[in-house]
């Protein structure tokens, strides 16, 4: 679905991502790794937030900069660690990412994401972080993106809504691609499908989210036992 050829980004004249070089299949991707290590930054490449210094990103085999931006990133949608709602209504919050849409179609959005029918008419402040998140959920799915990208969706919410919204992401999963920046090898394990290790800006380790505890790699090994704290 995405192929990075050697890439290298950064921001402010530092360079954060240095040579790398991923295919992220269809399905559910996790990117794994301490703080620090790059996997925002590289997750943000992929709906052109940020453009690489060097190398190349495909996807669906054509060159990422030949697809309009607003193209892109209604086919390749984001959500954030924190959810960010504008002031005004939940339906005012979804037909901000897609002015069409009538009243039943936000319901049923807000259905898929968990939450009941009427909550269009609540006001964004009305809601609790979890709500938030899942209605920062929905405004992206009104796009009917191909793939959701997730930086950390889960870091701000009790473990209750934790696993809501990765129950409600596994549910998804069937009909939208998913990469999901985490930092928890317990969440790796959880969501399941493909991931990769970023250390220090690079590709540490990649393979079925299931083996991240038995690979072999020393850093690898110490990040998953808990004794890697940072990137550095």
């Amino acid at each position: 679905m995405f192929r990075l050829i050697d890439i290298k980004a950064g921001y402010d004249g530092k360079l954060v991502l240095s040579g790398v070089t991923l295919d992220i299949p269809e399905g559910v991707f996790v990117l794994v790794g301490p703080s620090g290590s790059g996997k925002s930054t590289l997750l943000r490449l992929l709906n052109r937030m940020l453009d690489p210094s060097d190398g190349e990103i495909l996807f669906r085999g054509k060159p990422l900069v030949e697809y309009p931006i607003r193209q892109l990133r209604r086919r390749v949608g984001m959500v954030f660690q924190k959810p960010i709602l504008f002031s005004g209504t939940v339906a005012d919050n979804l037909r901000f990412a897609e002015s069409s849409l009538s009243d039943d179609e936000i319901s049923a959005l807000l259905v898929r994401v968990g939450l009941p029918g009427d909550y269009l008419s609540k006001m964004h402040d009305q809601l609790s972080v979890g709500e938030a998140q899942r209605v920062c959920l929905a405004r992206t799915l009104a796009t009917k993106p191909e793939v959701l990208l997730l930086d950390e969706p889960t870091s701000a919410l009790d473990p209750t809504a934790v696993r809501t919204i990765e129950e409600l992401i596994a549910g998804l999963a069937s009909s939208v691609s998913v990469i999901w920046v985490t930092h928890i090898v317990e969440q790796v394990l959880r969501l399941g499908g493909n991931a990769a290790m970023l250390y220090r800006g690079k590709i540490r380790w990649k393979g079925k989210s299931v083996n991240i505890r038995s690979a072999d790699d020393p850093i690898v090994r110490k990040f998953v036992e808990g004794e890697l704290n940072e990137s550095g």
